[in-house]
């Protein structure tokens, strides 16, 4: 199917708009992108129907969870057998040492660009068990590419009602997250902070978030970012 290079967005994404699991600043940014492109305003109908059909053919569709593996990325041979042919030239042609050094460090950056996988896991509920059971995952993950020596990159944004599993009072899950954290350096949590601001206006709660969570403006627009800049979504 073709994609709008300007406003794809997943169907994940379009599934938590459609179910209302976002905020009401939320739902109007995604809301005016459907407006600009009819090719993603057709995507939403066609998720709308699906459900509907769903919902009559079940009596429940259980929610998708992280996978325990994530699919690896293409392999990288093009682009390295690409530099090697220029190092090789660079050599028949006598460059001097200083300019083959660069050569390799030019190589060796783009190597390890192409190898990184960037993985973005979104959490939109507030189940506790289903928080820890995706920590658990992630976990596994961190381990598997660590022992296959594998650079990968976690990103895990939190809005709507998935916010509330980064707060002090979900010990359990901060507790986790503080070893995770702690562990890993290639693994960081961010929070809605338009989520916040509606808690604290509609409903009077002013959560309190646990020290290991940074705040970006807006979980939707960041996740959006993230699939542009090509990082594998997942729903936590």
């Amino acid at each position: 199917m073709e994609k709008s290079s300007e406003h794809y967005i997943s169907d994940e994404l379009l599934n938590s708009y459609i179910d209302r699991q976002i905020t009401s600043a939320e739902r109007q940014e995604i809301l005016d992108l459907i407006k600009q492109d009819k090719h993603l305003a057709g995507r939403v109908c066609a998720l709308q129907n699906l459900k509907e059909m769903t919902r009559l053919s079940y009596d429940d569709i259980p929610a998708s969870r992280l996978p325990e593996t994530v699919i690896e990325k293409s392999p990288v041979l093009p682009r390295l057998a690409a530099v090697l042919a220029i190092f090789s030239l660079g050599l028949l042609m006598g460059l001097g040492s200083m300019h083959i050094s660069q050569h390799n460090h030019n190589a060796s950056n783009l190597v390890q660009q192409d190898t990184l996988t960037k993985v973005l896991v979104h959490l939109t509920s507030s189940d506790t068990d289903d928080g820890l059971n995706t920590l658990s995952n992630l976990e596994q993950m961190l381990e598997a590419y660590e022992s296959k020596q594998e650079p990968v990159h976690i990103e895990v944004i939190a809005n709507g009602n998935g916010i509330r599993l980064l707060s002090p009072q979900e010990y359990r899950i901060a507790e986790r997250i503080h070893y995770l954290t702690q562990k890993y350096d290639n693994l960081n949590f961010a929070a809605c902070k338009n989520t916040l601001d509606q808690l604290r206006m509609t409903r009077g709660i002013d959560l309190k978030l646990i020290p290991e969570v940074k705040l970006i403006d807006s979980g939707v627009v960041e996740v959006i970012k993230r699939q542009r800049e090509g990082w594998t979504y997942i729903r936590g």
